[in-house]
């Protein structure tokens, strides 16, 4: 699904915990947004918009699309990048923000505890032949300066540290 608070959504969001602001959130996860988007509202961080992409090997819309959609609104100020374990989606979302995002972004990658080859959920959440773990993602995103937080929770005080 997609919301911009307070303009228009798309699919089902509980939009009670929504605000508008200007944190653009990218996720994988339909229930890690919900998660992270109401740690932001407590915060006193309100979204510009938040997209679920869904954790599906083949996806509607891919990173780099979004963050260049959020590197150029006007409306936003930051990115929130929920990532999980299985494909590269995430280390390629790295690449494309060391070359094209000037705006500060915070990311988190469920998952960390999966052992490889075990299913997470559905079939995009499998760490396969030693690659897609949360571990290289993380490292990937680190050394573009990516902060990630350790848990969802965290996301806040990181974002704020960086506005």
């Amino acid at each position: 699904g997609l919301i911009s608070p307070e303009k228009s959504m798309v699919g089902i969001m509980p939009t009670m915990i929504f605000k508008k602001g200007s944190t653009g959130v990218i996720s994988r996860s339909g229930t890690l947004t919900y998660e992270v988007v109401y740690n932001l509202t407590a915060n006193g961080m309100g979204q510009s918009t938040a997209v679920g992409v869904g954790g599906d090997p083949v996806v509607g819309l891919y990173y780099q699309e979004l963050l260049n959609m959020f590197e150029n609104d006007p409306e936003t100020d930051s990115i929130v990048l929920i990532g999980e374990i299985g494909g590269d989606a995430e280390e390629q979302a790295a690449e494309y923000i060391k070359k094209h995002v000037t705006k500060p972004v915070v990311a988190f990658i469920a998952g960390q505890q999966a052992p490889p080859g075990k299913q997470m959920g559905h079939a995009g959440a499998i760490i396969s032949s030693g690659s897609g773990t949360a571990a290289e993602k993380i490292a990937a995103f680190e050394a573009v300066g990516v902060q990630v937080a350790n848990e969802p929770s965290l996301i806040p005080e990181l974002l704020k540290r960086r506005l």
